[in-house]
């Protein structure tokens, strides 16, 4: 592992459970020489990237918050996406998340917030379940094999006990009927009181960068019309995608 990658694995160390750790948690955890793990910590809180606080521990630092505003503000996807989201809570109801995978994570980037009071524990920035829910399956059926391998390989019993697929060309079949579909709808899957419909959002080059989901309370479902919702939020990516390559090409077109 590169000093770099040593140095910011400090930081996937703070999460909800674990949001402030001393420095010599941090060592611990990583296995680190007490001289080096200083020096990373020392390095990451004159960065603004660690905090130090009363009582010697450590949380994660402004300058984090700092990249969140950039990424909001300079993100052409967020930027055209987010009036399109609003536009689909008005004629749907319900709350809306724009959510991308990273890694072997996914995660919300974006949630517009509907008029009833869905408590989703899912906004920005928050972690989303693997392969539970419309949006974890959706993304996850439209990966590329080799990724789906991947995720097989790292999950093979949470996917089992999922009901996803005993085996690899299980969990593949599966996912190719989602993919067929264009769309999933998912209920319970997270909370028993909750539902939701979602669909794929690509690239420009047809990889899937993440879904858009339409969630509502389960008690709508017999007054969701559900491939009226599916085609609305189909719609609705295929404008995202389409404005944000547009968003693209004029940033990089060169100047006049």
């Amino acid at each position: 592992m590169s000093t770099l990658k040593r140095a910011l694995a400090i930081l996937d160390l703070f999460s909800l459970e674990t949001p402030v750790l001393t420095a010599e948690e941090i060592i611990s955890r990583l296995s680190y020489s007490a001289p080096t793990g200083y020096r990373y910590i020392r390095d990451l809180s004159d960065l603004g990237y660690l905090l130090r606080m009363t009582g010697g521990g450590y949380k994660l630092g402004p300058r984090i918050i700092e990249l969140d505003h950039l990424i909001i503000d300079g993100d052409p996807v967020l930027g055209v996406a987010r009036p399109i989201m609003r536009e689909v809570v008005d004629q749907v109801g319900g709350d809306v998340l724009l959510s991308v995978i990273h890694g072997l994570r996914i995660l919300n980037i974006h949630h517009e917030r509907g008029p009833d009071e869905l408590g989703i524990p899912h906004g920005r920035g928050r972690a989303h379940p693997l392969f539970r829910g419309a949006t974890a399956k959706t993304i996850v059926a439209f990966l590329p094999r080799k990724d789906q391998r991947r995720l097989y390989d790292a999950h093979p019993d949470e996917i089992r006990e999922l009901g996803l697929g005993g085996t690899l060309a299980e969990f593949t079949g599966n996912l190719d009927k989602i993919r067929v579909q264009g769309f999933y709808l998912g209920v319970g899957e997270i909370s028993p009181e909750r539902a939701g419909i979602a669909v794929p959002v690509f690239q420009e080059d047809r990889r899937i960068f993440g879904a858009l989901t339409v969630t509502f309370l389960a008690t709508r479902l017999n007054t969701i019309a559900q491939d009226r919702t599916a085609a609305l939020l189909q719609s609705a990516a295929r404008r995202i995608e389409s404005l944000a390559l547009a968003t693209r090409m004029k940033e990089q077109a060169p100047a006049a």
